[in-house]
């Protein structure tokens, strides 16, 4: 949220359990980023992160190739490939044309 000031927001404060990403450039697009923390029986803490999208009807009918369908999906693999940090800063790049260094 400090990076990104304009963008990001924390509805619930830092304790937040979700993060909202708002498209300067489209307005109405929204990524909403939600987690929850898994603990095993082991004691190891696994984050569980999951994509939201809210996307203007009129982005819909143009999505002819389904991408916004397909971005949760698309977020699981680049948590995988990059992890938490980096696959959010992916995606705030991407949808930040402010606050990028």
């Amino acid at each position: 949220q400090e990076k990104y000031p304009a963008a990001v927001q924390l509805p619930e404060g830092a304790s937040s359990s979700c993060m909202s990403i708002r498209s300067a450039s489209q307005p109405g697009f929204e990524l909403v980023i939600v987690w929850r923390m898994h603990i095993d029986e082991e004691g190891k803490v696994l984050p569980k992160l999951d994509l939201l999208t809210q996307v203007p009807q009129r982005a819909l009918e143009l999505d002819r190739k389904g991408a916004v369908a397909a971005a949760p999906l698309h977020f699981r693999a680049l948590l995988g490939l990059l992890g938490i940090e980096a696959a959010l800063e992916s995606l705030l790049r991407l949808l930040c044309t402010e606050g990028s260094p």
